[in-house]
């Protein structure tokens, strides 16, 4: 299940309009999470940066994801019936709690402005 919302992840790479489910968004947060563990791990202990550094390998990853994390978003709270720019809320150490409550609530039940239902992971497989 995670491998497909990766998948769905970087075909939309540039695709900020549309919905994405919750486990979709949840899944590739996930990735994302543990993927940067392992990068820090590489930069910190093979190649030698401070802990407190971006090196490189975590540099090549954080450019390779940044809009696909950026287009989930978006697409994210699409589904609760919000705008994308929404999002600029997380400049703000305030805003992140809604942004947060938003990533959790569950998507309209029906069609919305921004498209129809996303597709739920267990239909695909």
């Amino acid at each position: 299940m995670m491998s497909f919302a990766i998948d769905k992840a970087f075909k939309n790479y540039f695709n900020f309009s549309g919905r994405s489910n919750r486990s979709e968004f949840w899944y590739f947060f996930l990735f994302i999470l543990i993927v940067n563990f392992f990068t820090h791990l590489i930069d910190t202990y093979v190649i030698g940066y401070h802990p407190d550094e971006m090196g490189v390998v975590s540099g090549i990853f954080f450019l390779a994801t940044a809009f696909p994390q950026l287009s989930l978003i978006f697409r994210r709270l699409h589904d609760t019936g919000k705008s994308g720019w929404w999002f600029l809320l997380s400049f703000t150490i305030i805003g992140l709690i809604p942004l947060f409550v938003w990533w959790c609530t569950t998507g309209d039940p029906k069609k919305n402005r921004y498209g129809n239902i996303p597709k739920v992971l267990s239909d695909f497989t």
